[in-house]
C-alpha cells in the first residue's frame, strides 16, 4: 500500500488525546490507537487515575478513563463512549529494512502520517523492541506504527529515542500481556494512585509518610523514592530531597529520567561541580536524548561558560527541535550577552509554532520589553490567544506593558483584574508586579501590603524580596528594608541590586559611611548603573569627599550626561558656593 492508502485505512483509527488540567485548560497532548471498539491504548508516561482525559477523533471529543495499566512497558488503555474502528494487528516480528508508517498526532497538530523502515529489533532489559526511522515528534506517542498492509505492529514511544530518526515502538503483542500483568502489579499500582493523590491535594507530610512505609518493605523502591523527593522538596527539606534523588538514581543507573532528576535538584542546591560532572556522564551514556545536553548546558550556563552553554543547547534542538527549555536558555545566553534581537527572535519563533498556546507570546513580551521595544510589545498584546484575552495571565501583561508605556493607573488595574483571576498558586505574580506599580505611583502603603503577600507566597523570590526592600525604603520604612537588604547580601553577595539596596538604604538612615562600602561593591559588581553613580555623588559629598565626589561625577557623566549634570547641581555645586 502508499502512504495515502495507509493514511486513509489507519487515521480514522488513531484519535488525538489531551490533558486537561482543573481549569479545563489544556496541558498536554499526545495520540492514542483504538484497539477494540471503546477501548484504545496510550503511552502511560505521566498520567494519573484522576486526571481529566478528553479524545478528539475528527468532529467528536469525549471524555476518556484509564483502565489497564502496565507502566513497566509505559502501555495504558483508555476506554471511552466513543466508538473507534480497531486496526488488524500484525504479532509477528517485522523484517528488519521493510517500510513502515507512523501514524500520530505529531505536536499536537492532528493525525498525520510518516514514512520510515525497520532499521531494527533491539532489547531493553530484556525487552525487546522495535527501532524504525519514521519520524516521530511530542504528541506521537501512543500513535499507531503500521506495515505496508495497513497493519498495526506497535505503539509509538518517543520516551525512548536514541537519536534524529533513532526511534522505537512498543511491539503489538505486549497488548495482550497487559490484562494479566496490570494484575500482578496492582498492589503497587494502588500505592501508585495513592501517592499522586496526595501530590494533587498537596499533602506533603502524608506523602512523605506513605514514601517512608513503602520503603521500609521495598528499600530502593524506585516510584517511593520519586514521592519522598517530591514531598522533601516542598516540605523544604533539601538534604531528604537530595539524599532520595541520590537513591533513586542509584536505584536505575540507565533511567535517564532518575539521572535528570538528580541533576536538576543539584543545581537547584548549588552543587555545580557535581551537577556538570553528572550531565557530562549522562551525555556520555544517552547521546541522543535532548534533555541530557539541555542539562549540561543549564550546569554551564550557570558556571559562566557561556560559549560551552550555547553549544550544549543547540545539540539539544539538534536532537530535538521541539525542546522549548533549550530555546529558552539560548534566549536567557542572549539576554546575557544583551543581544535582545536574537531573545526576540527565538520567540517569535516559538510564537509561530505554538499559535494558541500563551507562554512563548509571554516570553515574547518579556524580551521585547527588555529590548526597551515598548510599542512591539504593546502591539504583541493583540496577538494574544483568544482564550487568555480575560485569563490572569492576559491581564498581567496588559499590566506589565502598560507600567512600561507609563500609563500607571491602566497598569494597576490590569494588574488588579489579574489577581483576581489568577490561581492562588499563580497569584503571587500578579501581587508583585501589582506591588511595584503601586510603588511607581508612590502609593507605598498598599505596595508594602501587596509585596508582603507576594514574598508570603513565594518566601523563595529574592526579586521580590528586593521589590518589597525598595518600597520599604521608598516609604519611610527603611530599618525594616535594612533587615532584608542585609539578608539579601547574606545569601546573594556576587549581586549588585543586593549591594544597591544596602547602600541606598543606609543612605535613608543617613549613615553615609556605612553606605560608601556597600556602593563600591555595587559598582564593582555593575559599574555601568547610572544610578550607583548618582549614589556615590551623593554619599561622597556627604562625607567632605569633594574630590571624589567630582570624579564620581565624571563617571556618571559618561553614562548620563543629563543625571551627571543634575548631581553636580544639586550635591557639588552648593558645596562649592559656600566655600
Amino acid at each position: 500500500m502508499s502512504a495515502q492508502e495507509v493514511y486513509a485505512r489507519a487515521a480514522a483509527s488513531v484519535a488525538a488525546l489531551e490533558i486537561v488540567d482543573a481549569d479545563g485548560q489544556r496541558v498536554g497532548e499526545r495520540s492514542a490507537t483504538w484497539i477494540g471498539e471503546n477501548r484504545l491504548v496510550t503511552a502511560c508516561e505521566g498520567l494519573q487515575v484522576g486526571m481529566a482525559l478528553r479524545l478528539r477523533a475528527g468532529p467528536d471529543s469525549v471524555p476518556a478513563q484509564l483502565g489497564t495499566r502496565d507502566r513497566r512497558r509505559n502501555l495504558c488503555e483508555l476506554q471511552t463512549t466513543l466508538a473507534g474502528h480497531a486496526l488488524v494487528q500484525e504479532t509477528a516480528s517485522p523484517q528488519v529494512g521493510q517500510r513502515v508508517f507512523a501514524v500520530s498526532n505529531a505536536l499536537g497538530l492532528g493525525i498525520g502520517i510518516s514514512e520510515g523502515v525497520v532499521a531494527g529489533l533491539r532489547r531493553e532489559g530484556g525487552e525487546p523492541l522495535i527501532q524504525f526511522t519514521a519520524p516521530i515528534s511530542p504528541g506521537s506517542e501512543g500513535g499507531a506504527l503500521l506495515d505496508d498492509r495497513g497493519r498495526l505492529i506497535a505503539i509509538l514511544d518517543y520516551r525512548r529515542r536514541d537519536g534524529q530518526n533513532v526511534n522505537f515502538g512498543a511491539p503489538v503483542a505486549w497488548l495482550a500481556d497487559m490484562a494479566a500483568r496490570a494484575a500482578a502489579d496492582a498492589a503497587r499500582l494502588a500505592e501508585l494512585d495513592r501517592g499522586h493523590a496526595l501530590a494533587r491535594q498537596e499533602q506533603w507530610p502524608a506523602l512523605a509518610a506513605l514514601a517512608s512505609q513503602w520503603l521500609a518493605t521495598q528499600p530502593g523502591q524506585p516510584d517511593a523514592l520519586r514521592f519522598a523527593a517530591e514531598a522533601a522538596r516542598a516540605l523544604n527539606q533539601s538534604t531528604a530531597e537530595l539524599q532520595a534523588w541520590r537513591a533513586l538514581r542509584e536505584a536505575l543507573p540507565q533511567d535517564v529520567e532518575a539521572g535528570l532528576d538528580l541533576g536538576q535538584a543539584l543545581l537547584q542546591q548549588s552543587l555545580l561541580a557535581e551537577a556538570t560532572t553528572l550531565a557530562r556522564q549522562l551525555v556520555a551514556e544517552h547521546a541522543g536524548e535532548a534533555r541530557t545536553h539541555w542539562l549540561l548546558a543549564r550546569t554551564l550556563h550557570a558556571g559562566r561558560d557561556l560559549d560551552g552553554a550555547e553549544a550544549a543547547y543547540r545539540r539539544a534542538l539538534a536532537e530535538n527541535p521541539w525542546l522549548v527549555s533549550a530555546y529558552s536558555g539560548l534566549a536567557a545566553l542572549a539576554q546575557a550577552r544583551d543581544d535582545h534581537a536574537a531573545a526576540v527572535a527565538i520567540f517569535s519563533r516559538l510564537s509561530g509554532l505554538y499559535p494558541g498556546e500563551i507562554w512563548p507570546r509571554q516570553q515574547l513580551i518579556g524580551a521585547l520589553l527588555r529590548a526597551q521595544d515598548v510599542a512591539r510589545a504593546h502591539a504583541e498584546l493583540q496577538n494574544l490567544p483568544p482564550a487568555y484575552a480575560d485569563s490572569a495571565e492576559g491581564w498581567y501583561l496588559r499590566g506589565v506593558v502598560a507600567a512600561q508605556l507609563d500609563r500607571p493607573q491602566a497598569a494597576v488595574q490590569a494588574l488588579h483584574n489579574s489577581v483576581e483571576r489568577a490561581a492562588p498558586q499563580d497569584k503571587a505574580w500578579a501581587l508583585a508586579e501589582l506591588g511595584r506599580a503601586l510603588a511607581g505611583q508612590e502609593r507605598y502603603p498598599e505596595a508594602i501590603a501587596t509585596l508582603r503577600d507576594a514574598v508570603q507566597r513565594a518566601p523563595d523570590s529574592l526579586r521580590w524580596r528586593l521589590m518589597l526592600g525598595d518600597a520599604l525604603r521608598l516609604g519611610g520604612r527603611a530599618e525594616e528594608a535594612l533587615g532584608i537588604a542585609q539578608q539579601l547580601v547574606a545569601e546573594q553577595p556576587g549581586a549588585a541590586a543586593q549591594w544597591m539596596l544596602l547602600g541606598q538604604t543606609l543612605i535613608r538612615l543617613d549613615r553615609h559611611a556605612q553606605a560608601l562600602p556597600a556602593l563600591e561593591r555595587a559598582l564593582q559588581l555593575e559599574p555601568r548603573n547610572a544610578t550607583l553613580w548618582a549614589s556615590l555623588v551623593l554619599v561622597r559629598q556627604n562625607l567632605g569627599q569633594r574630590a571624589a565626589a567630582a570624579q564620581a561625577v565624571r563617571g556618571l557623566r559618561e553614562l548620563d550626561p543629563a543625571r551627571a549634570d543634575l548631581a553636580y547641581r544639586n550635591h557639588v555645586l552648593p558645596f562649592e558656593e559656600l566655600r
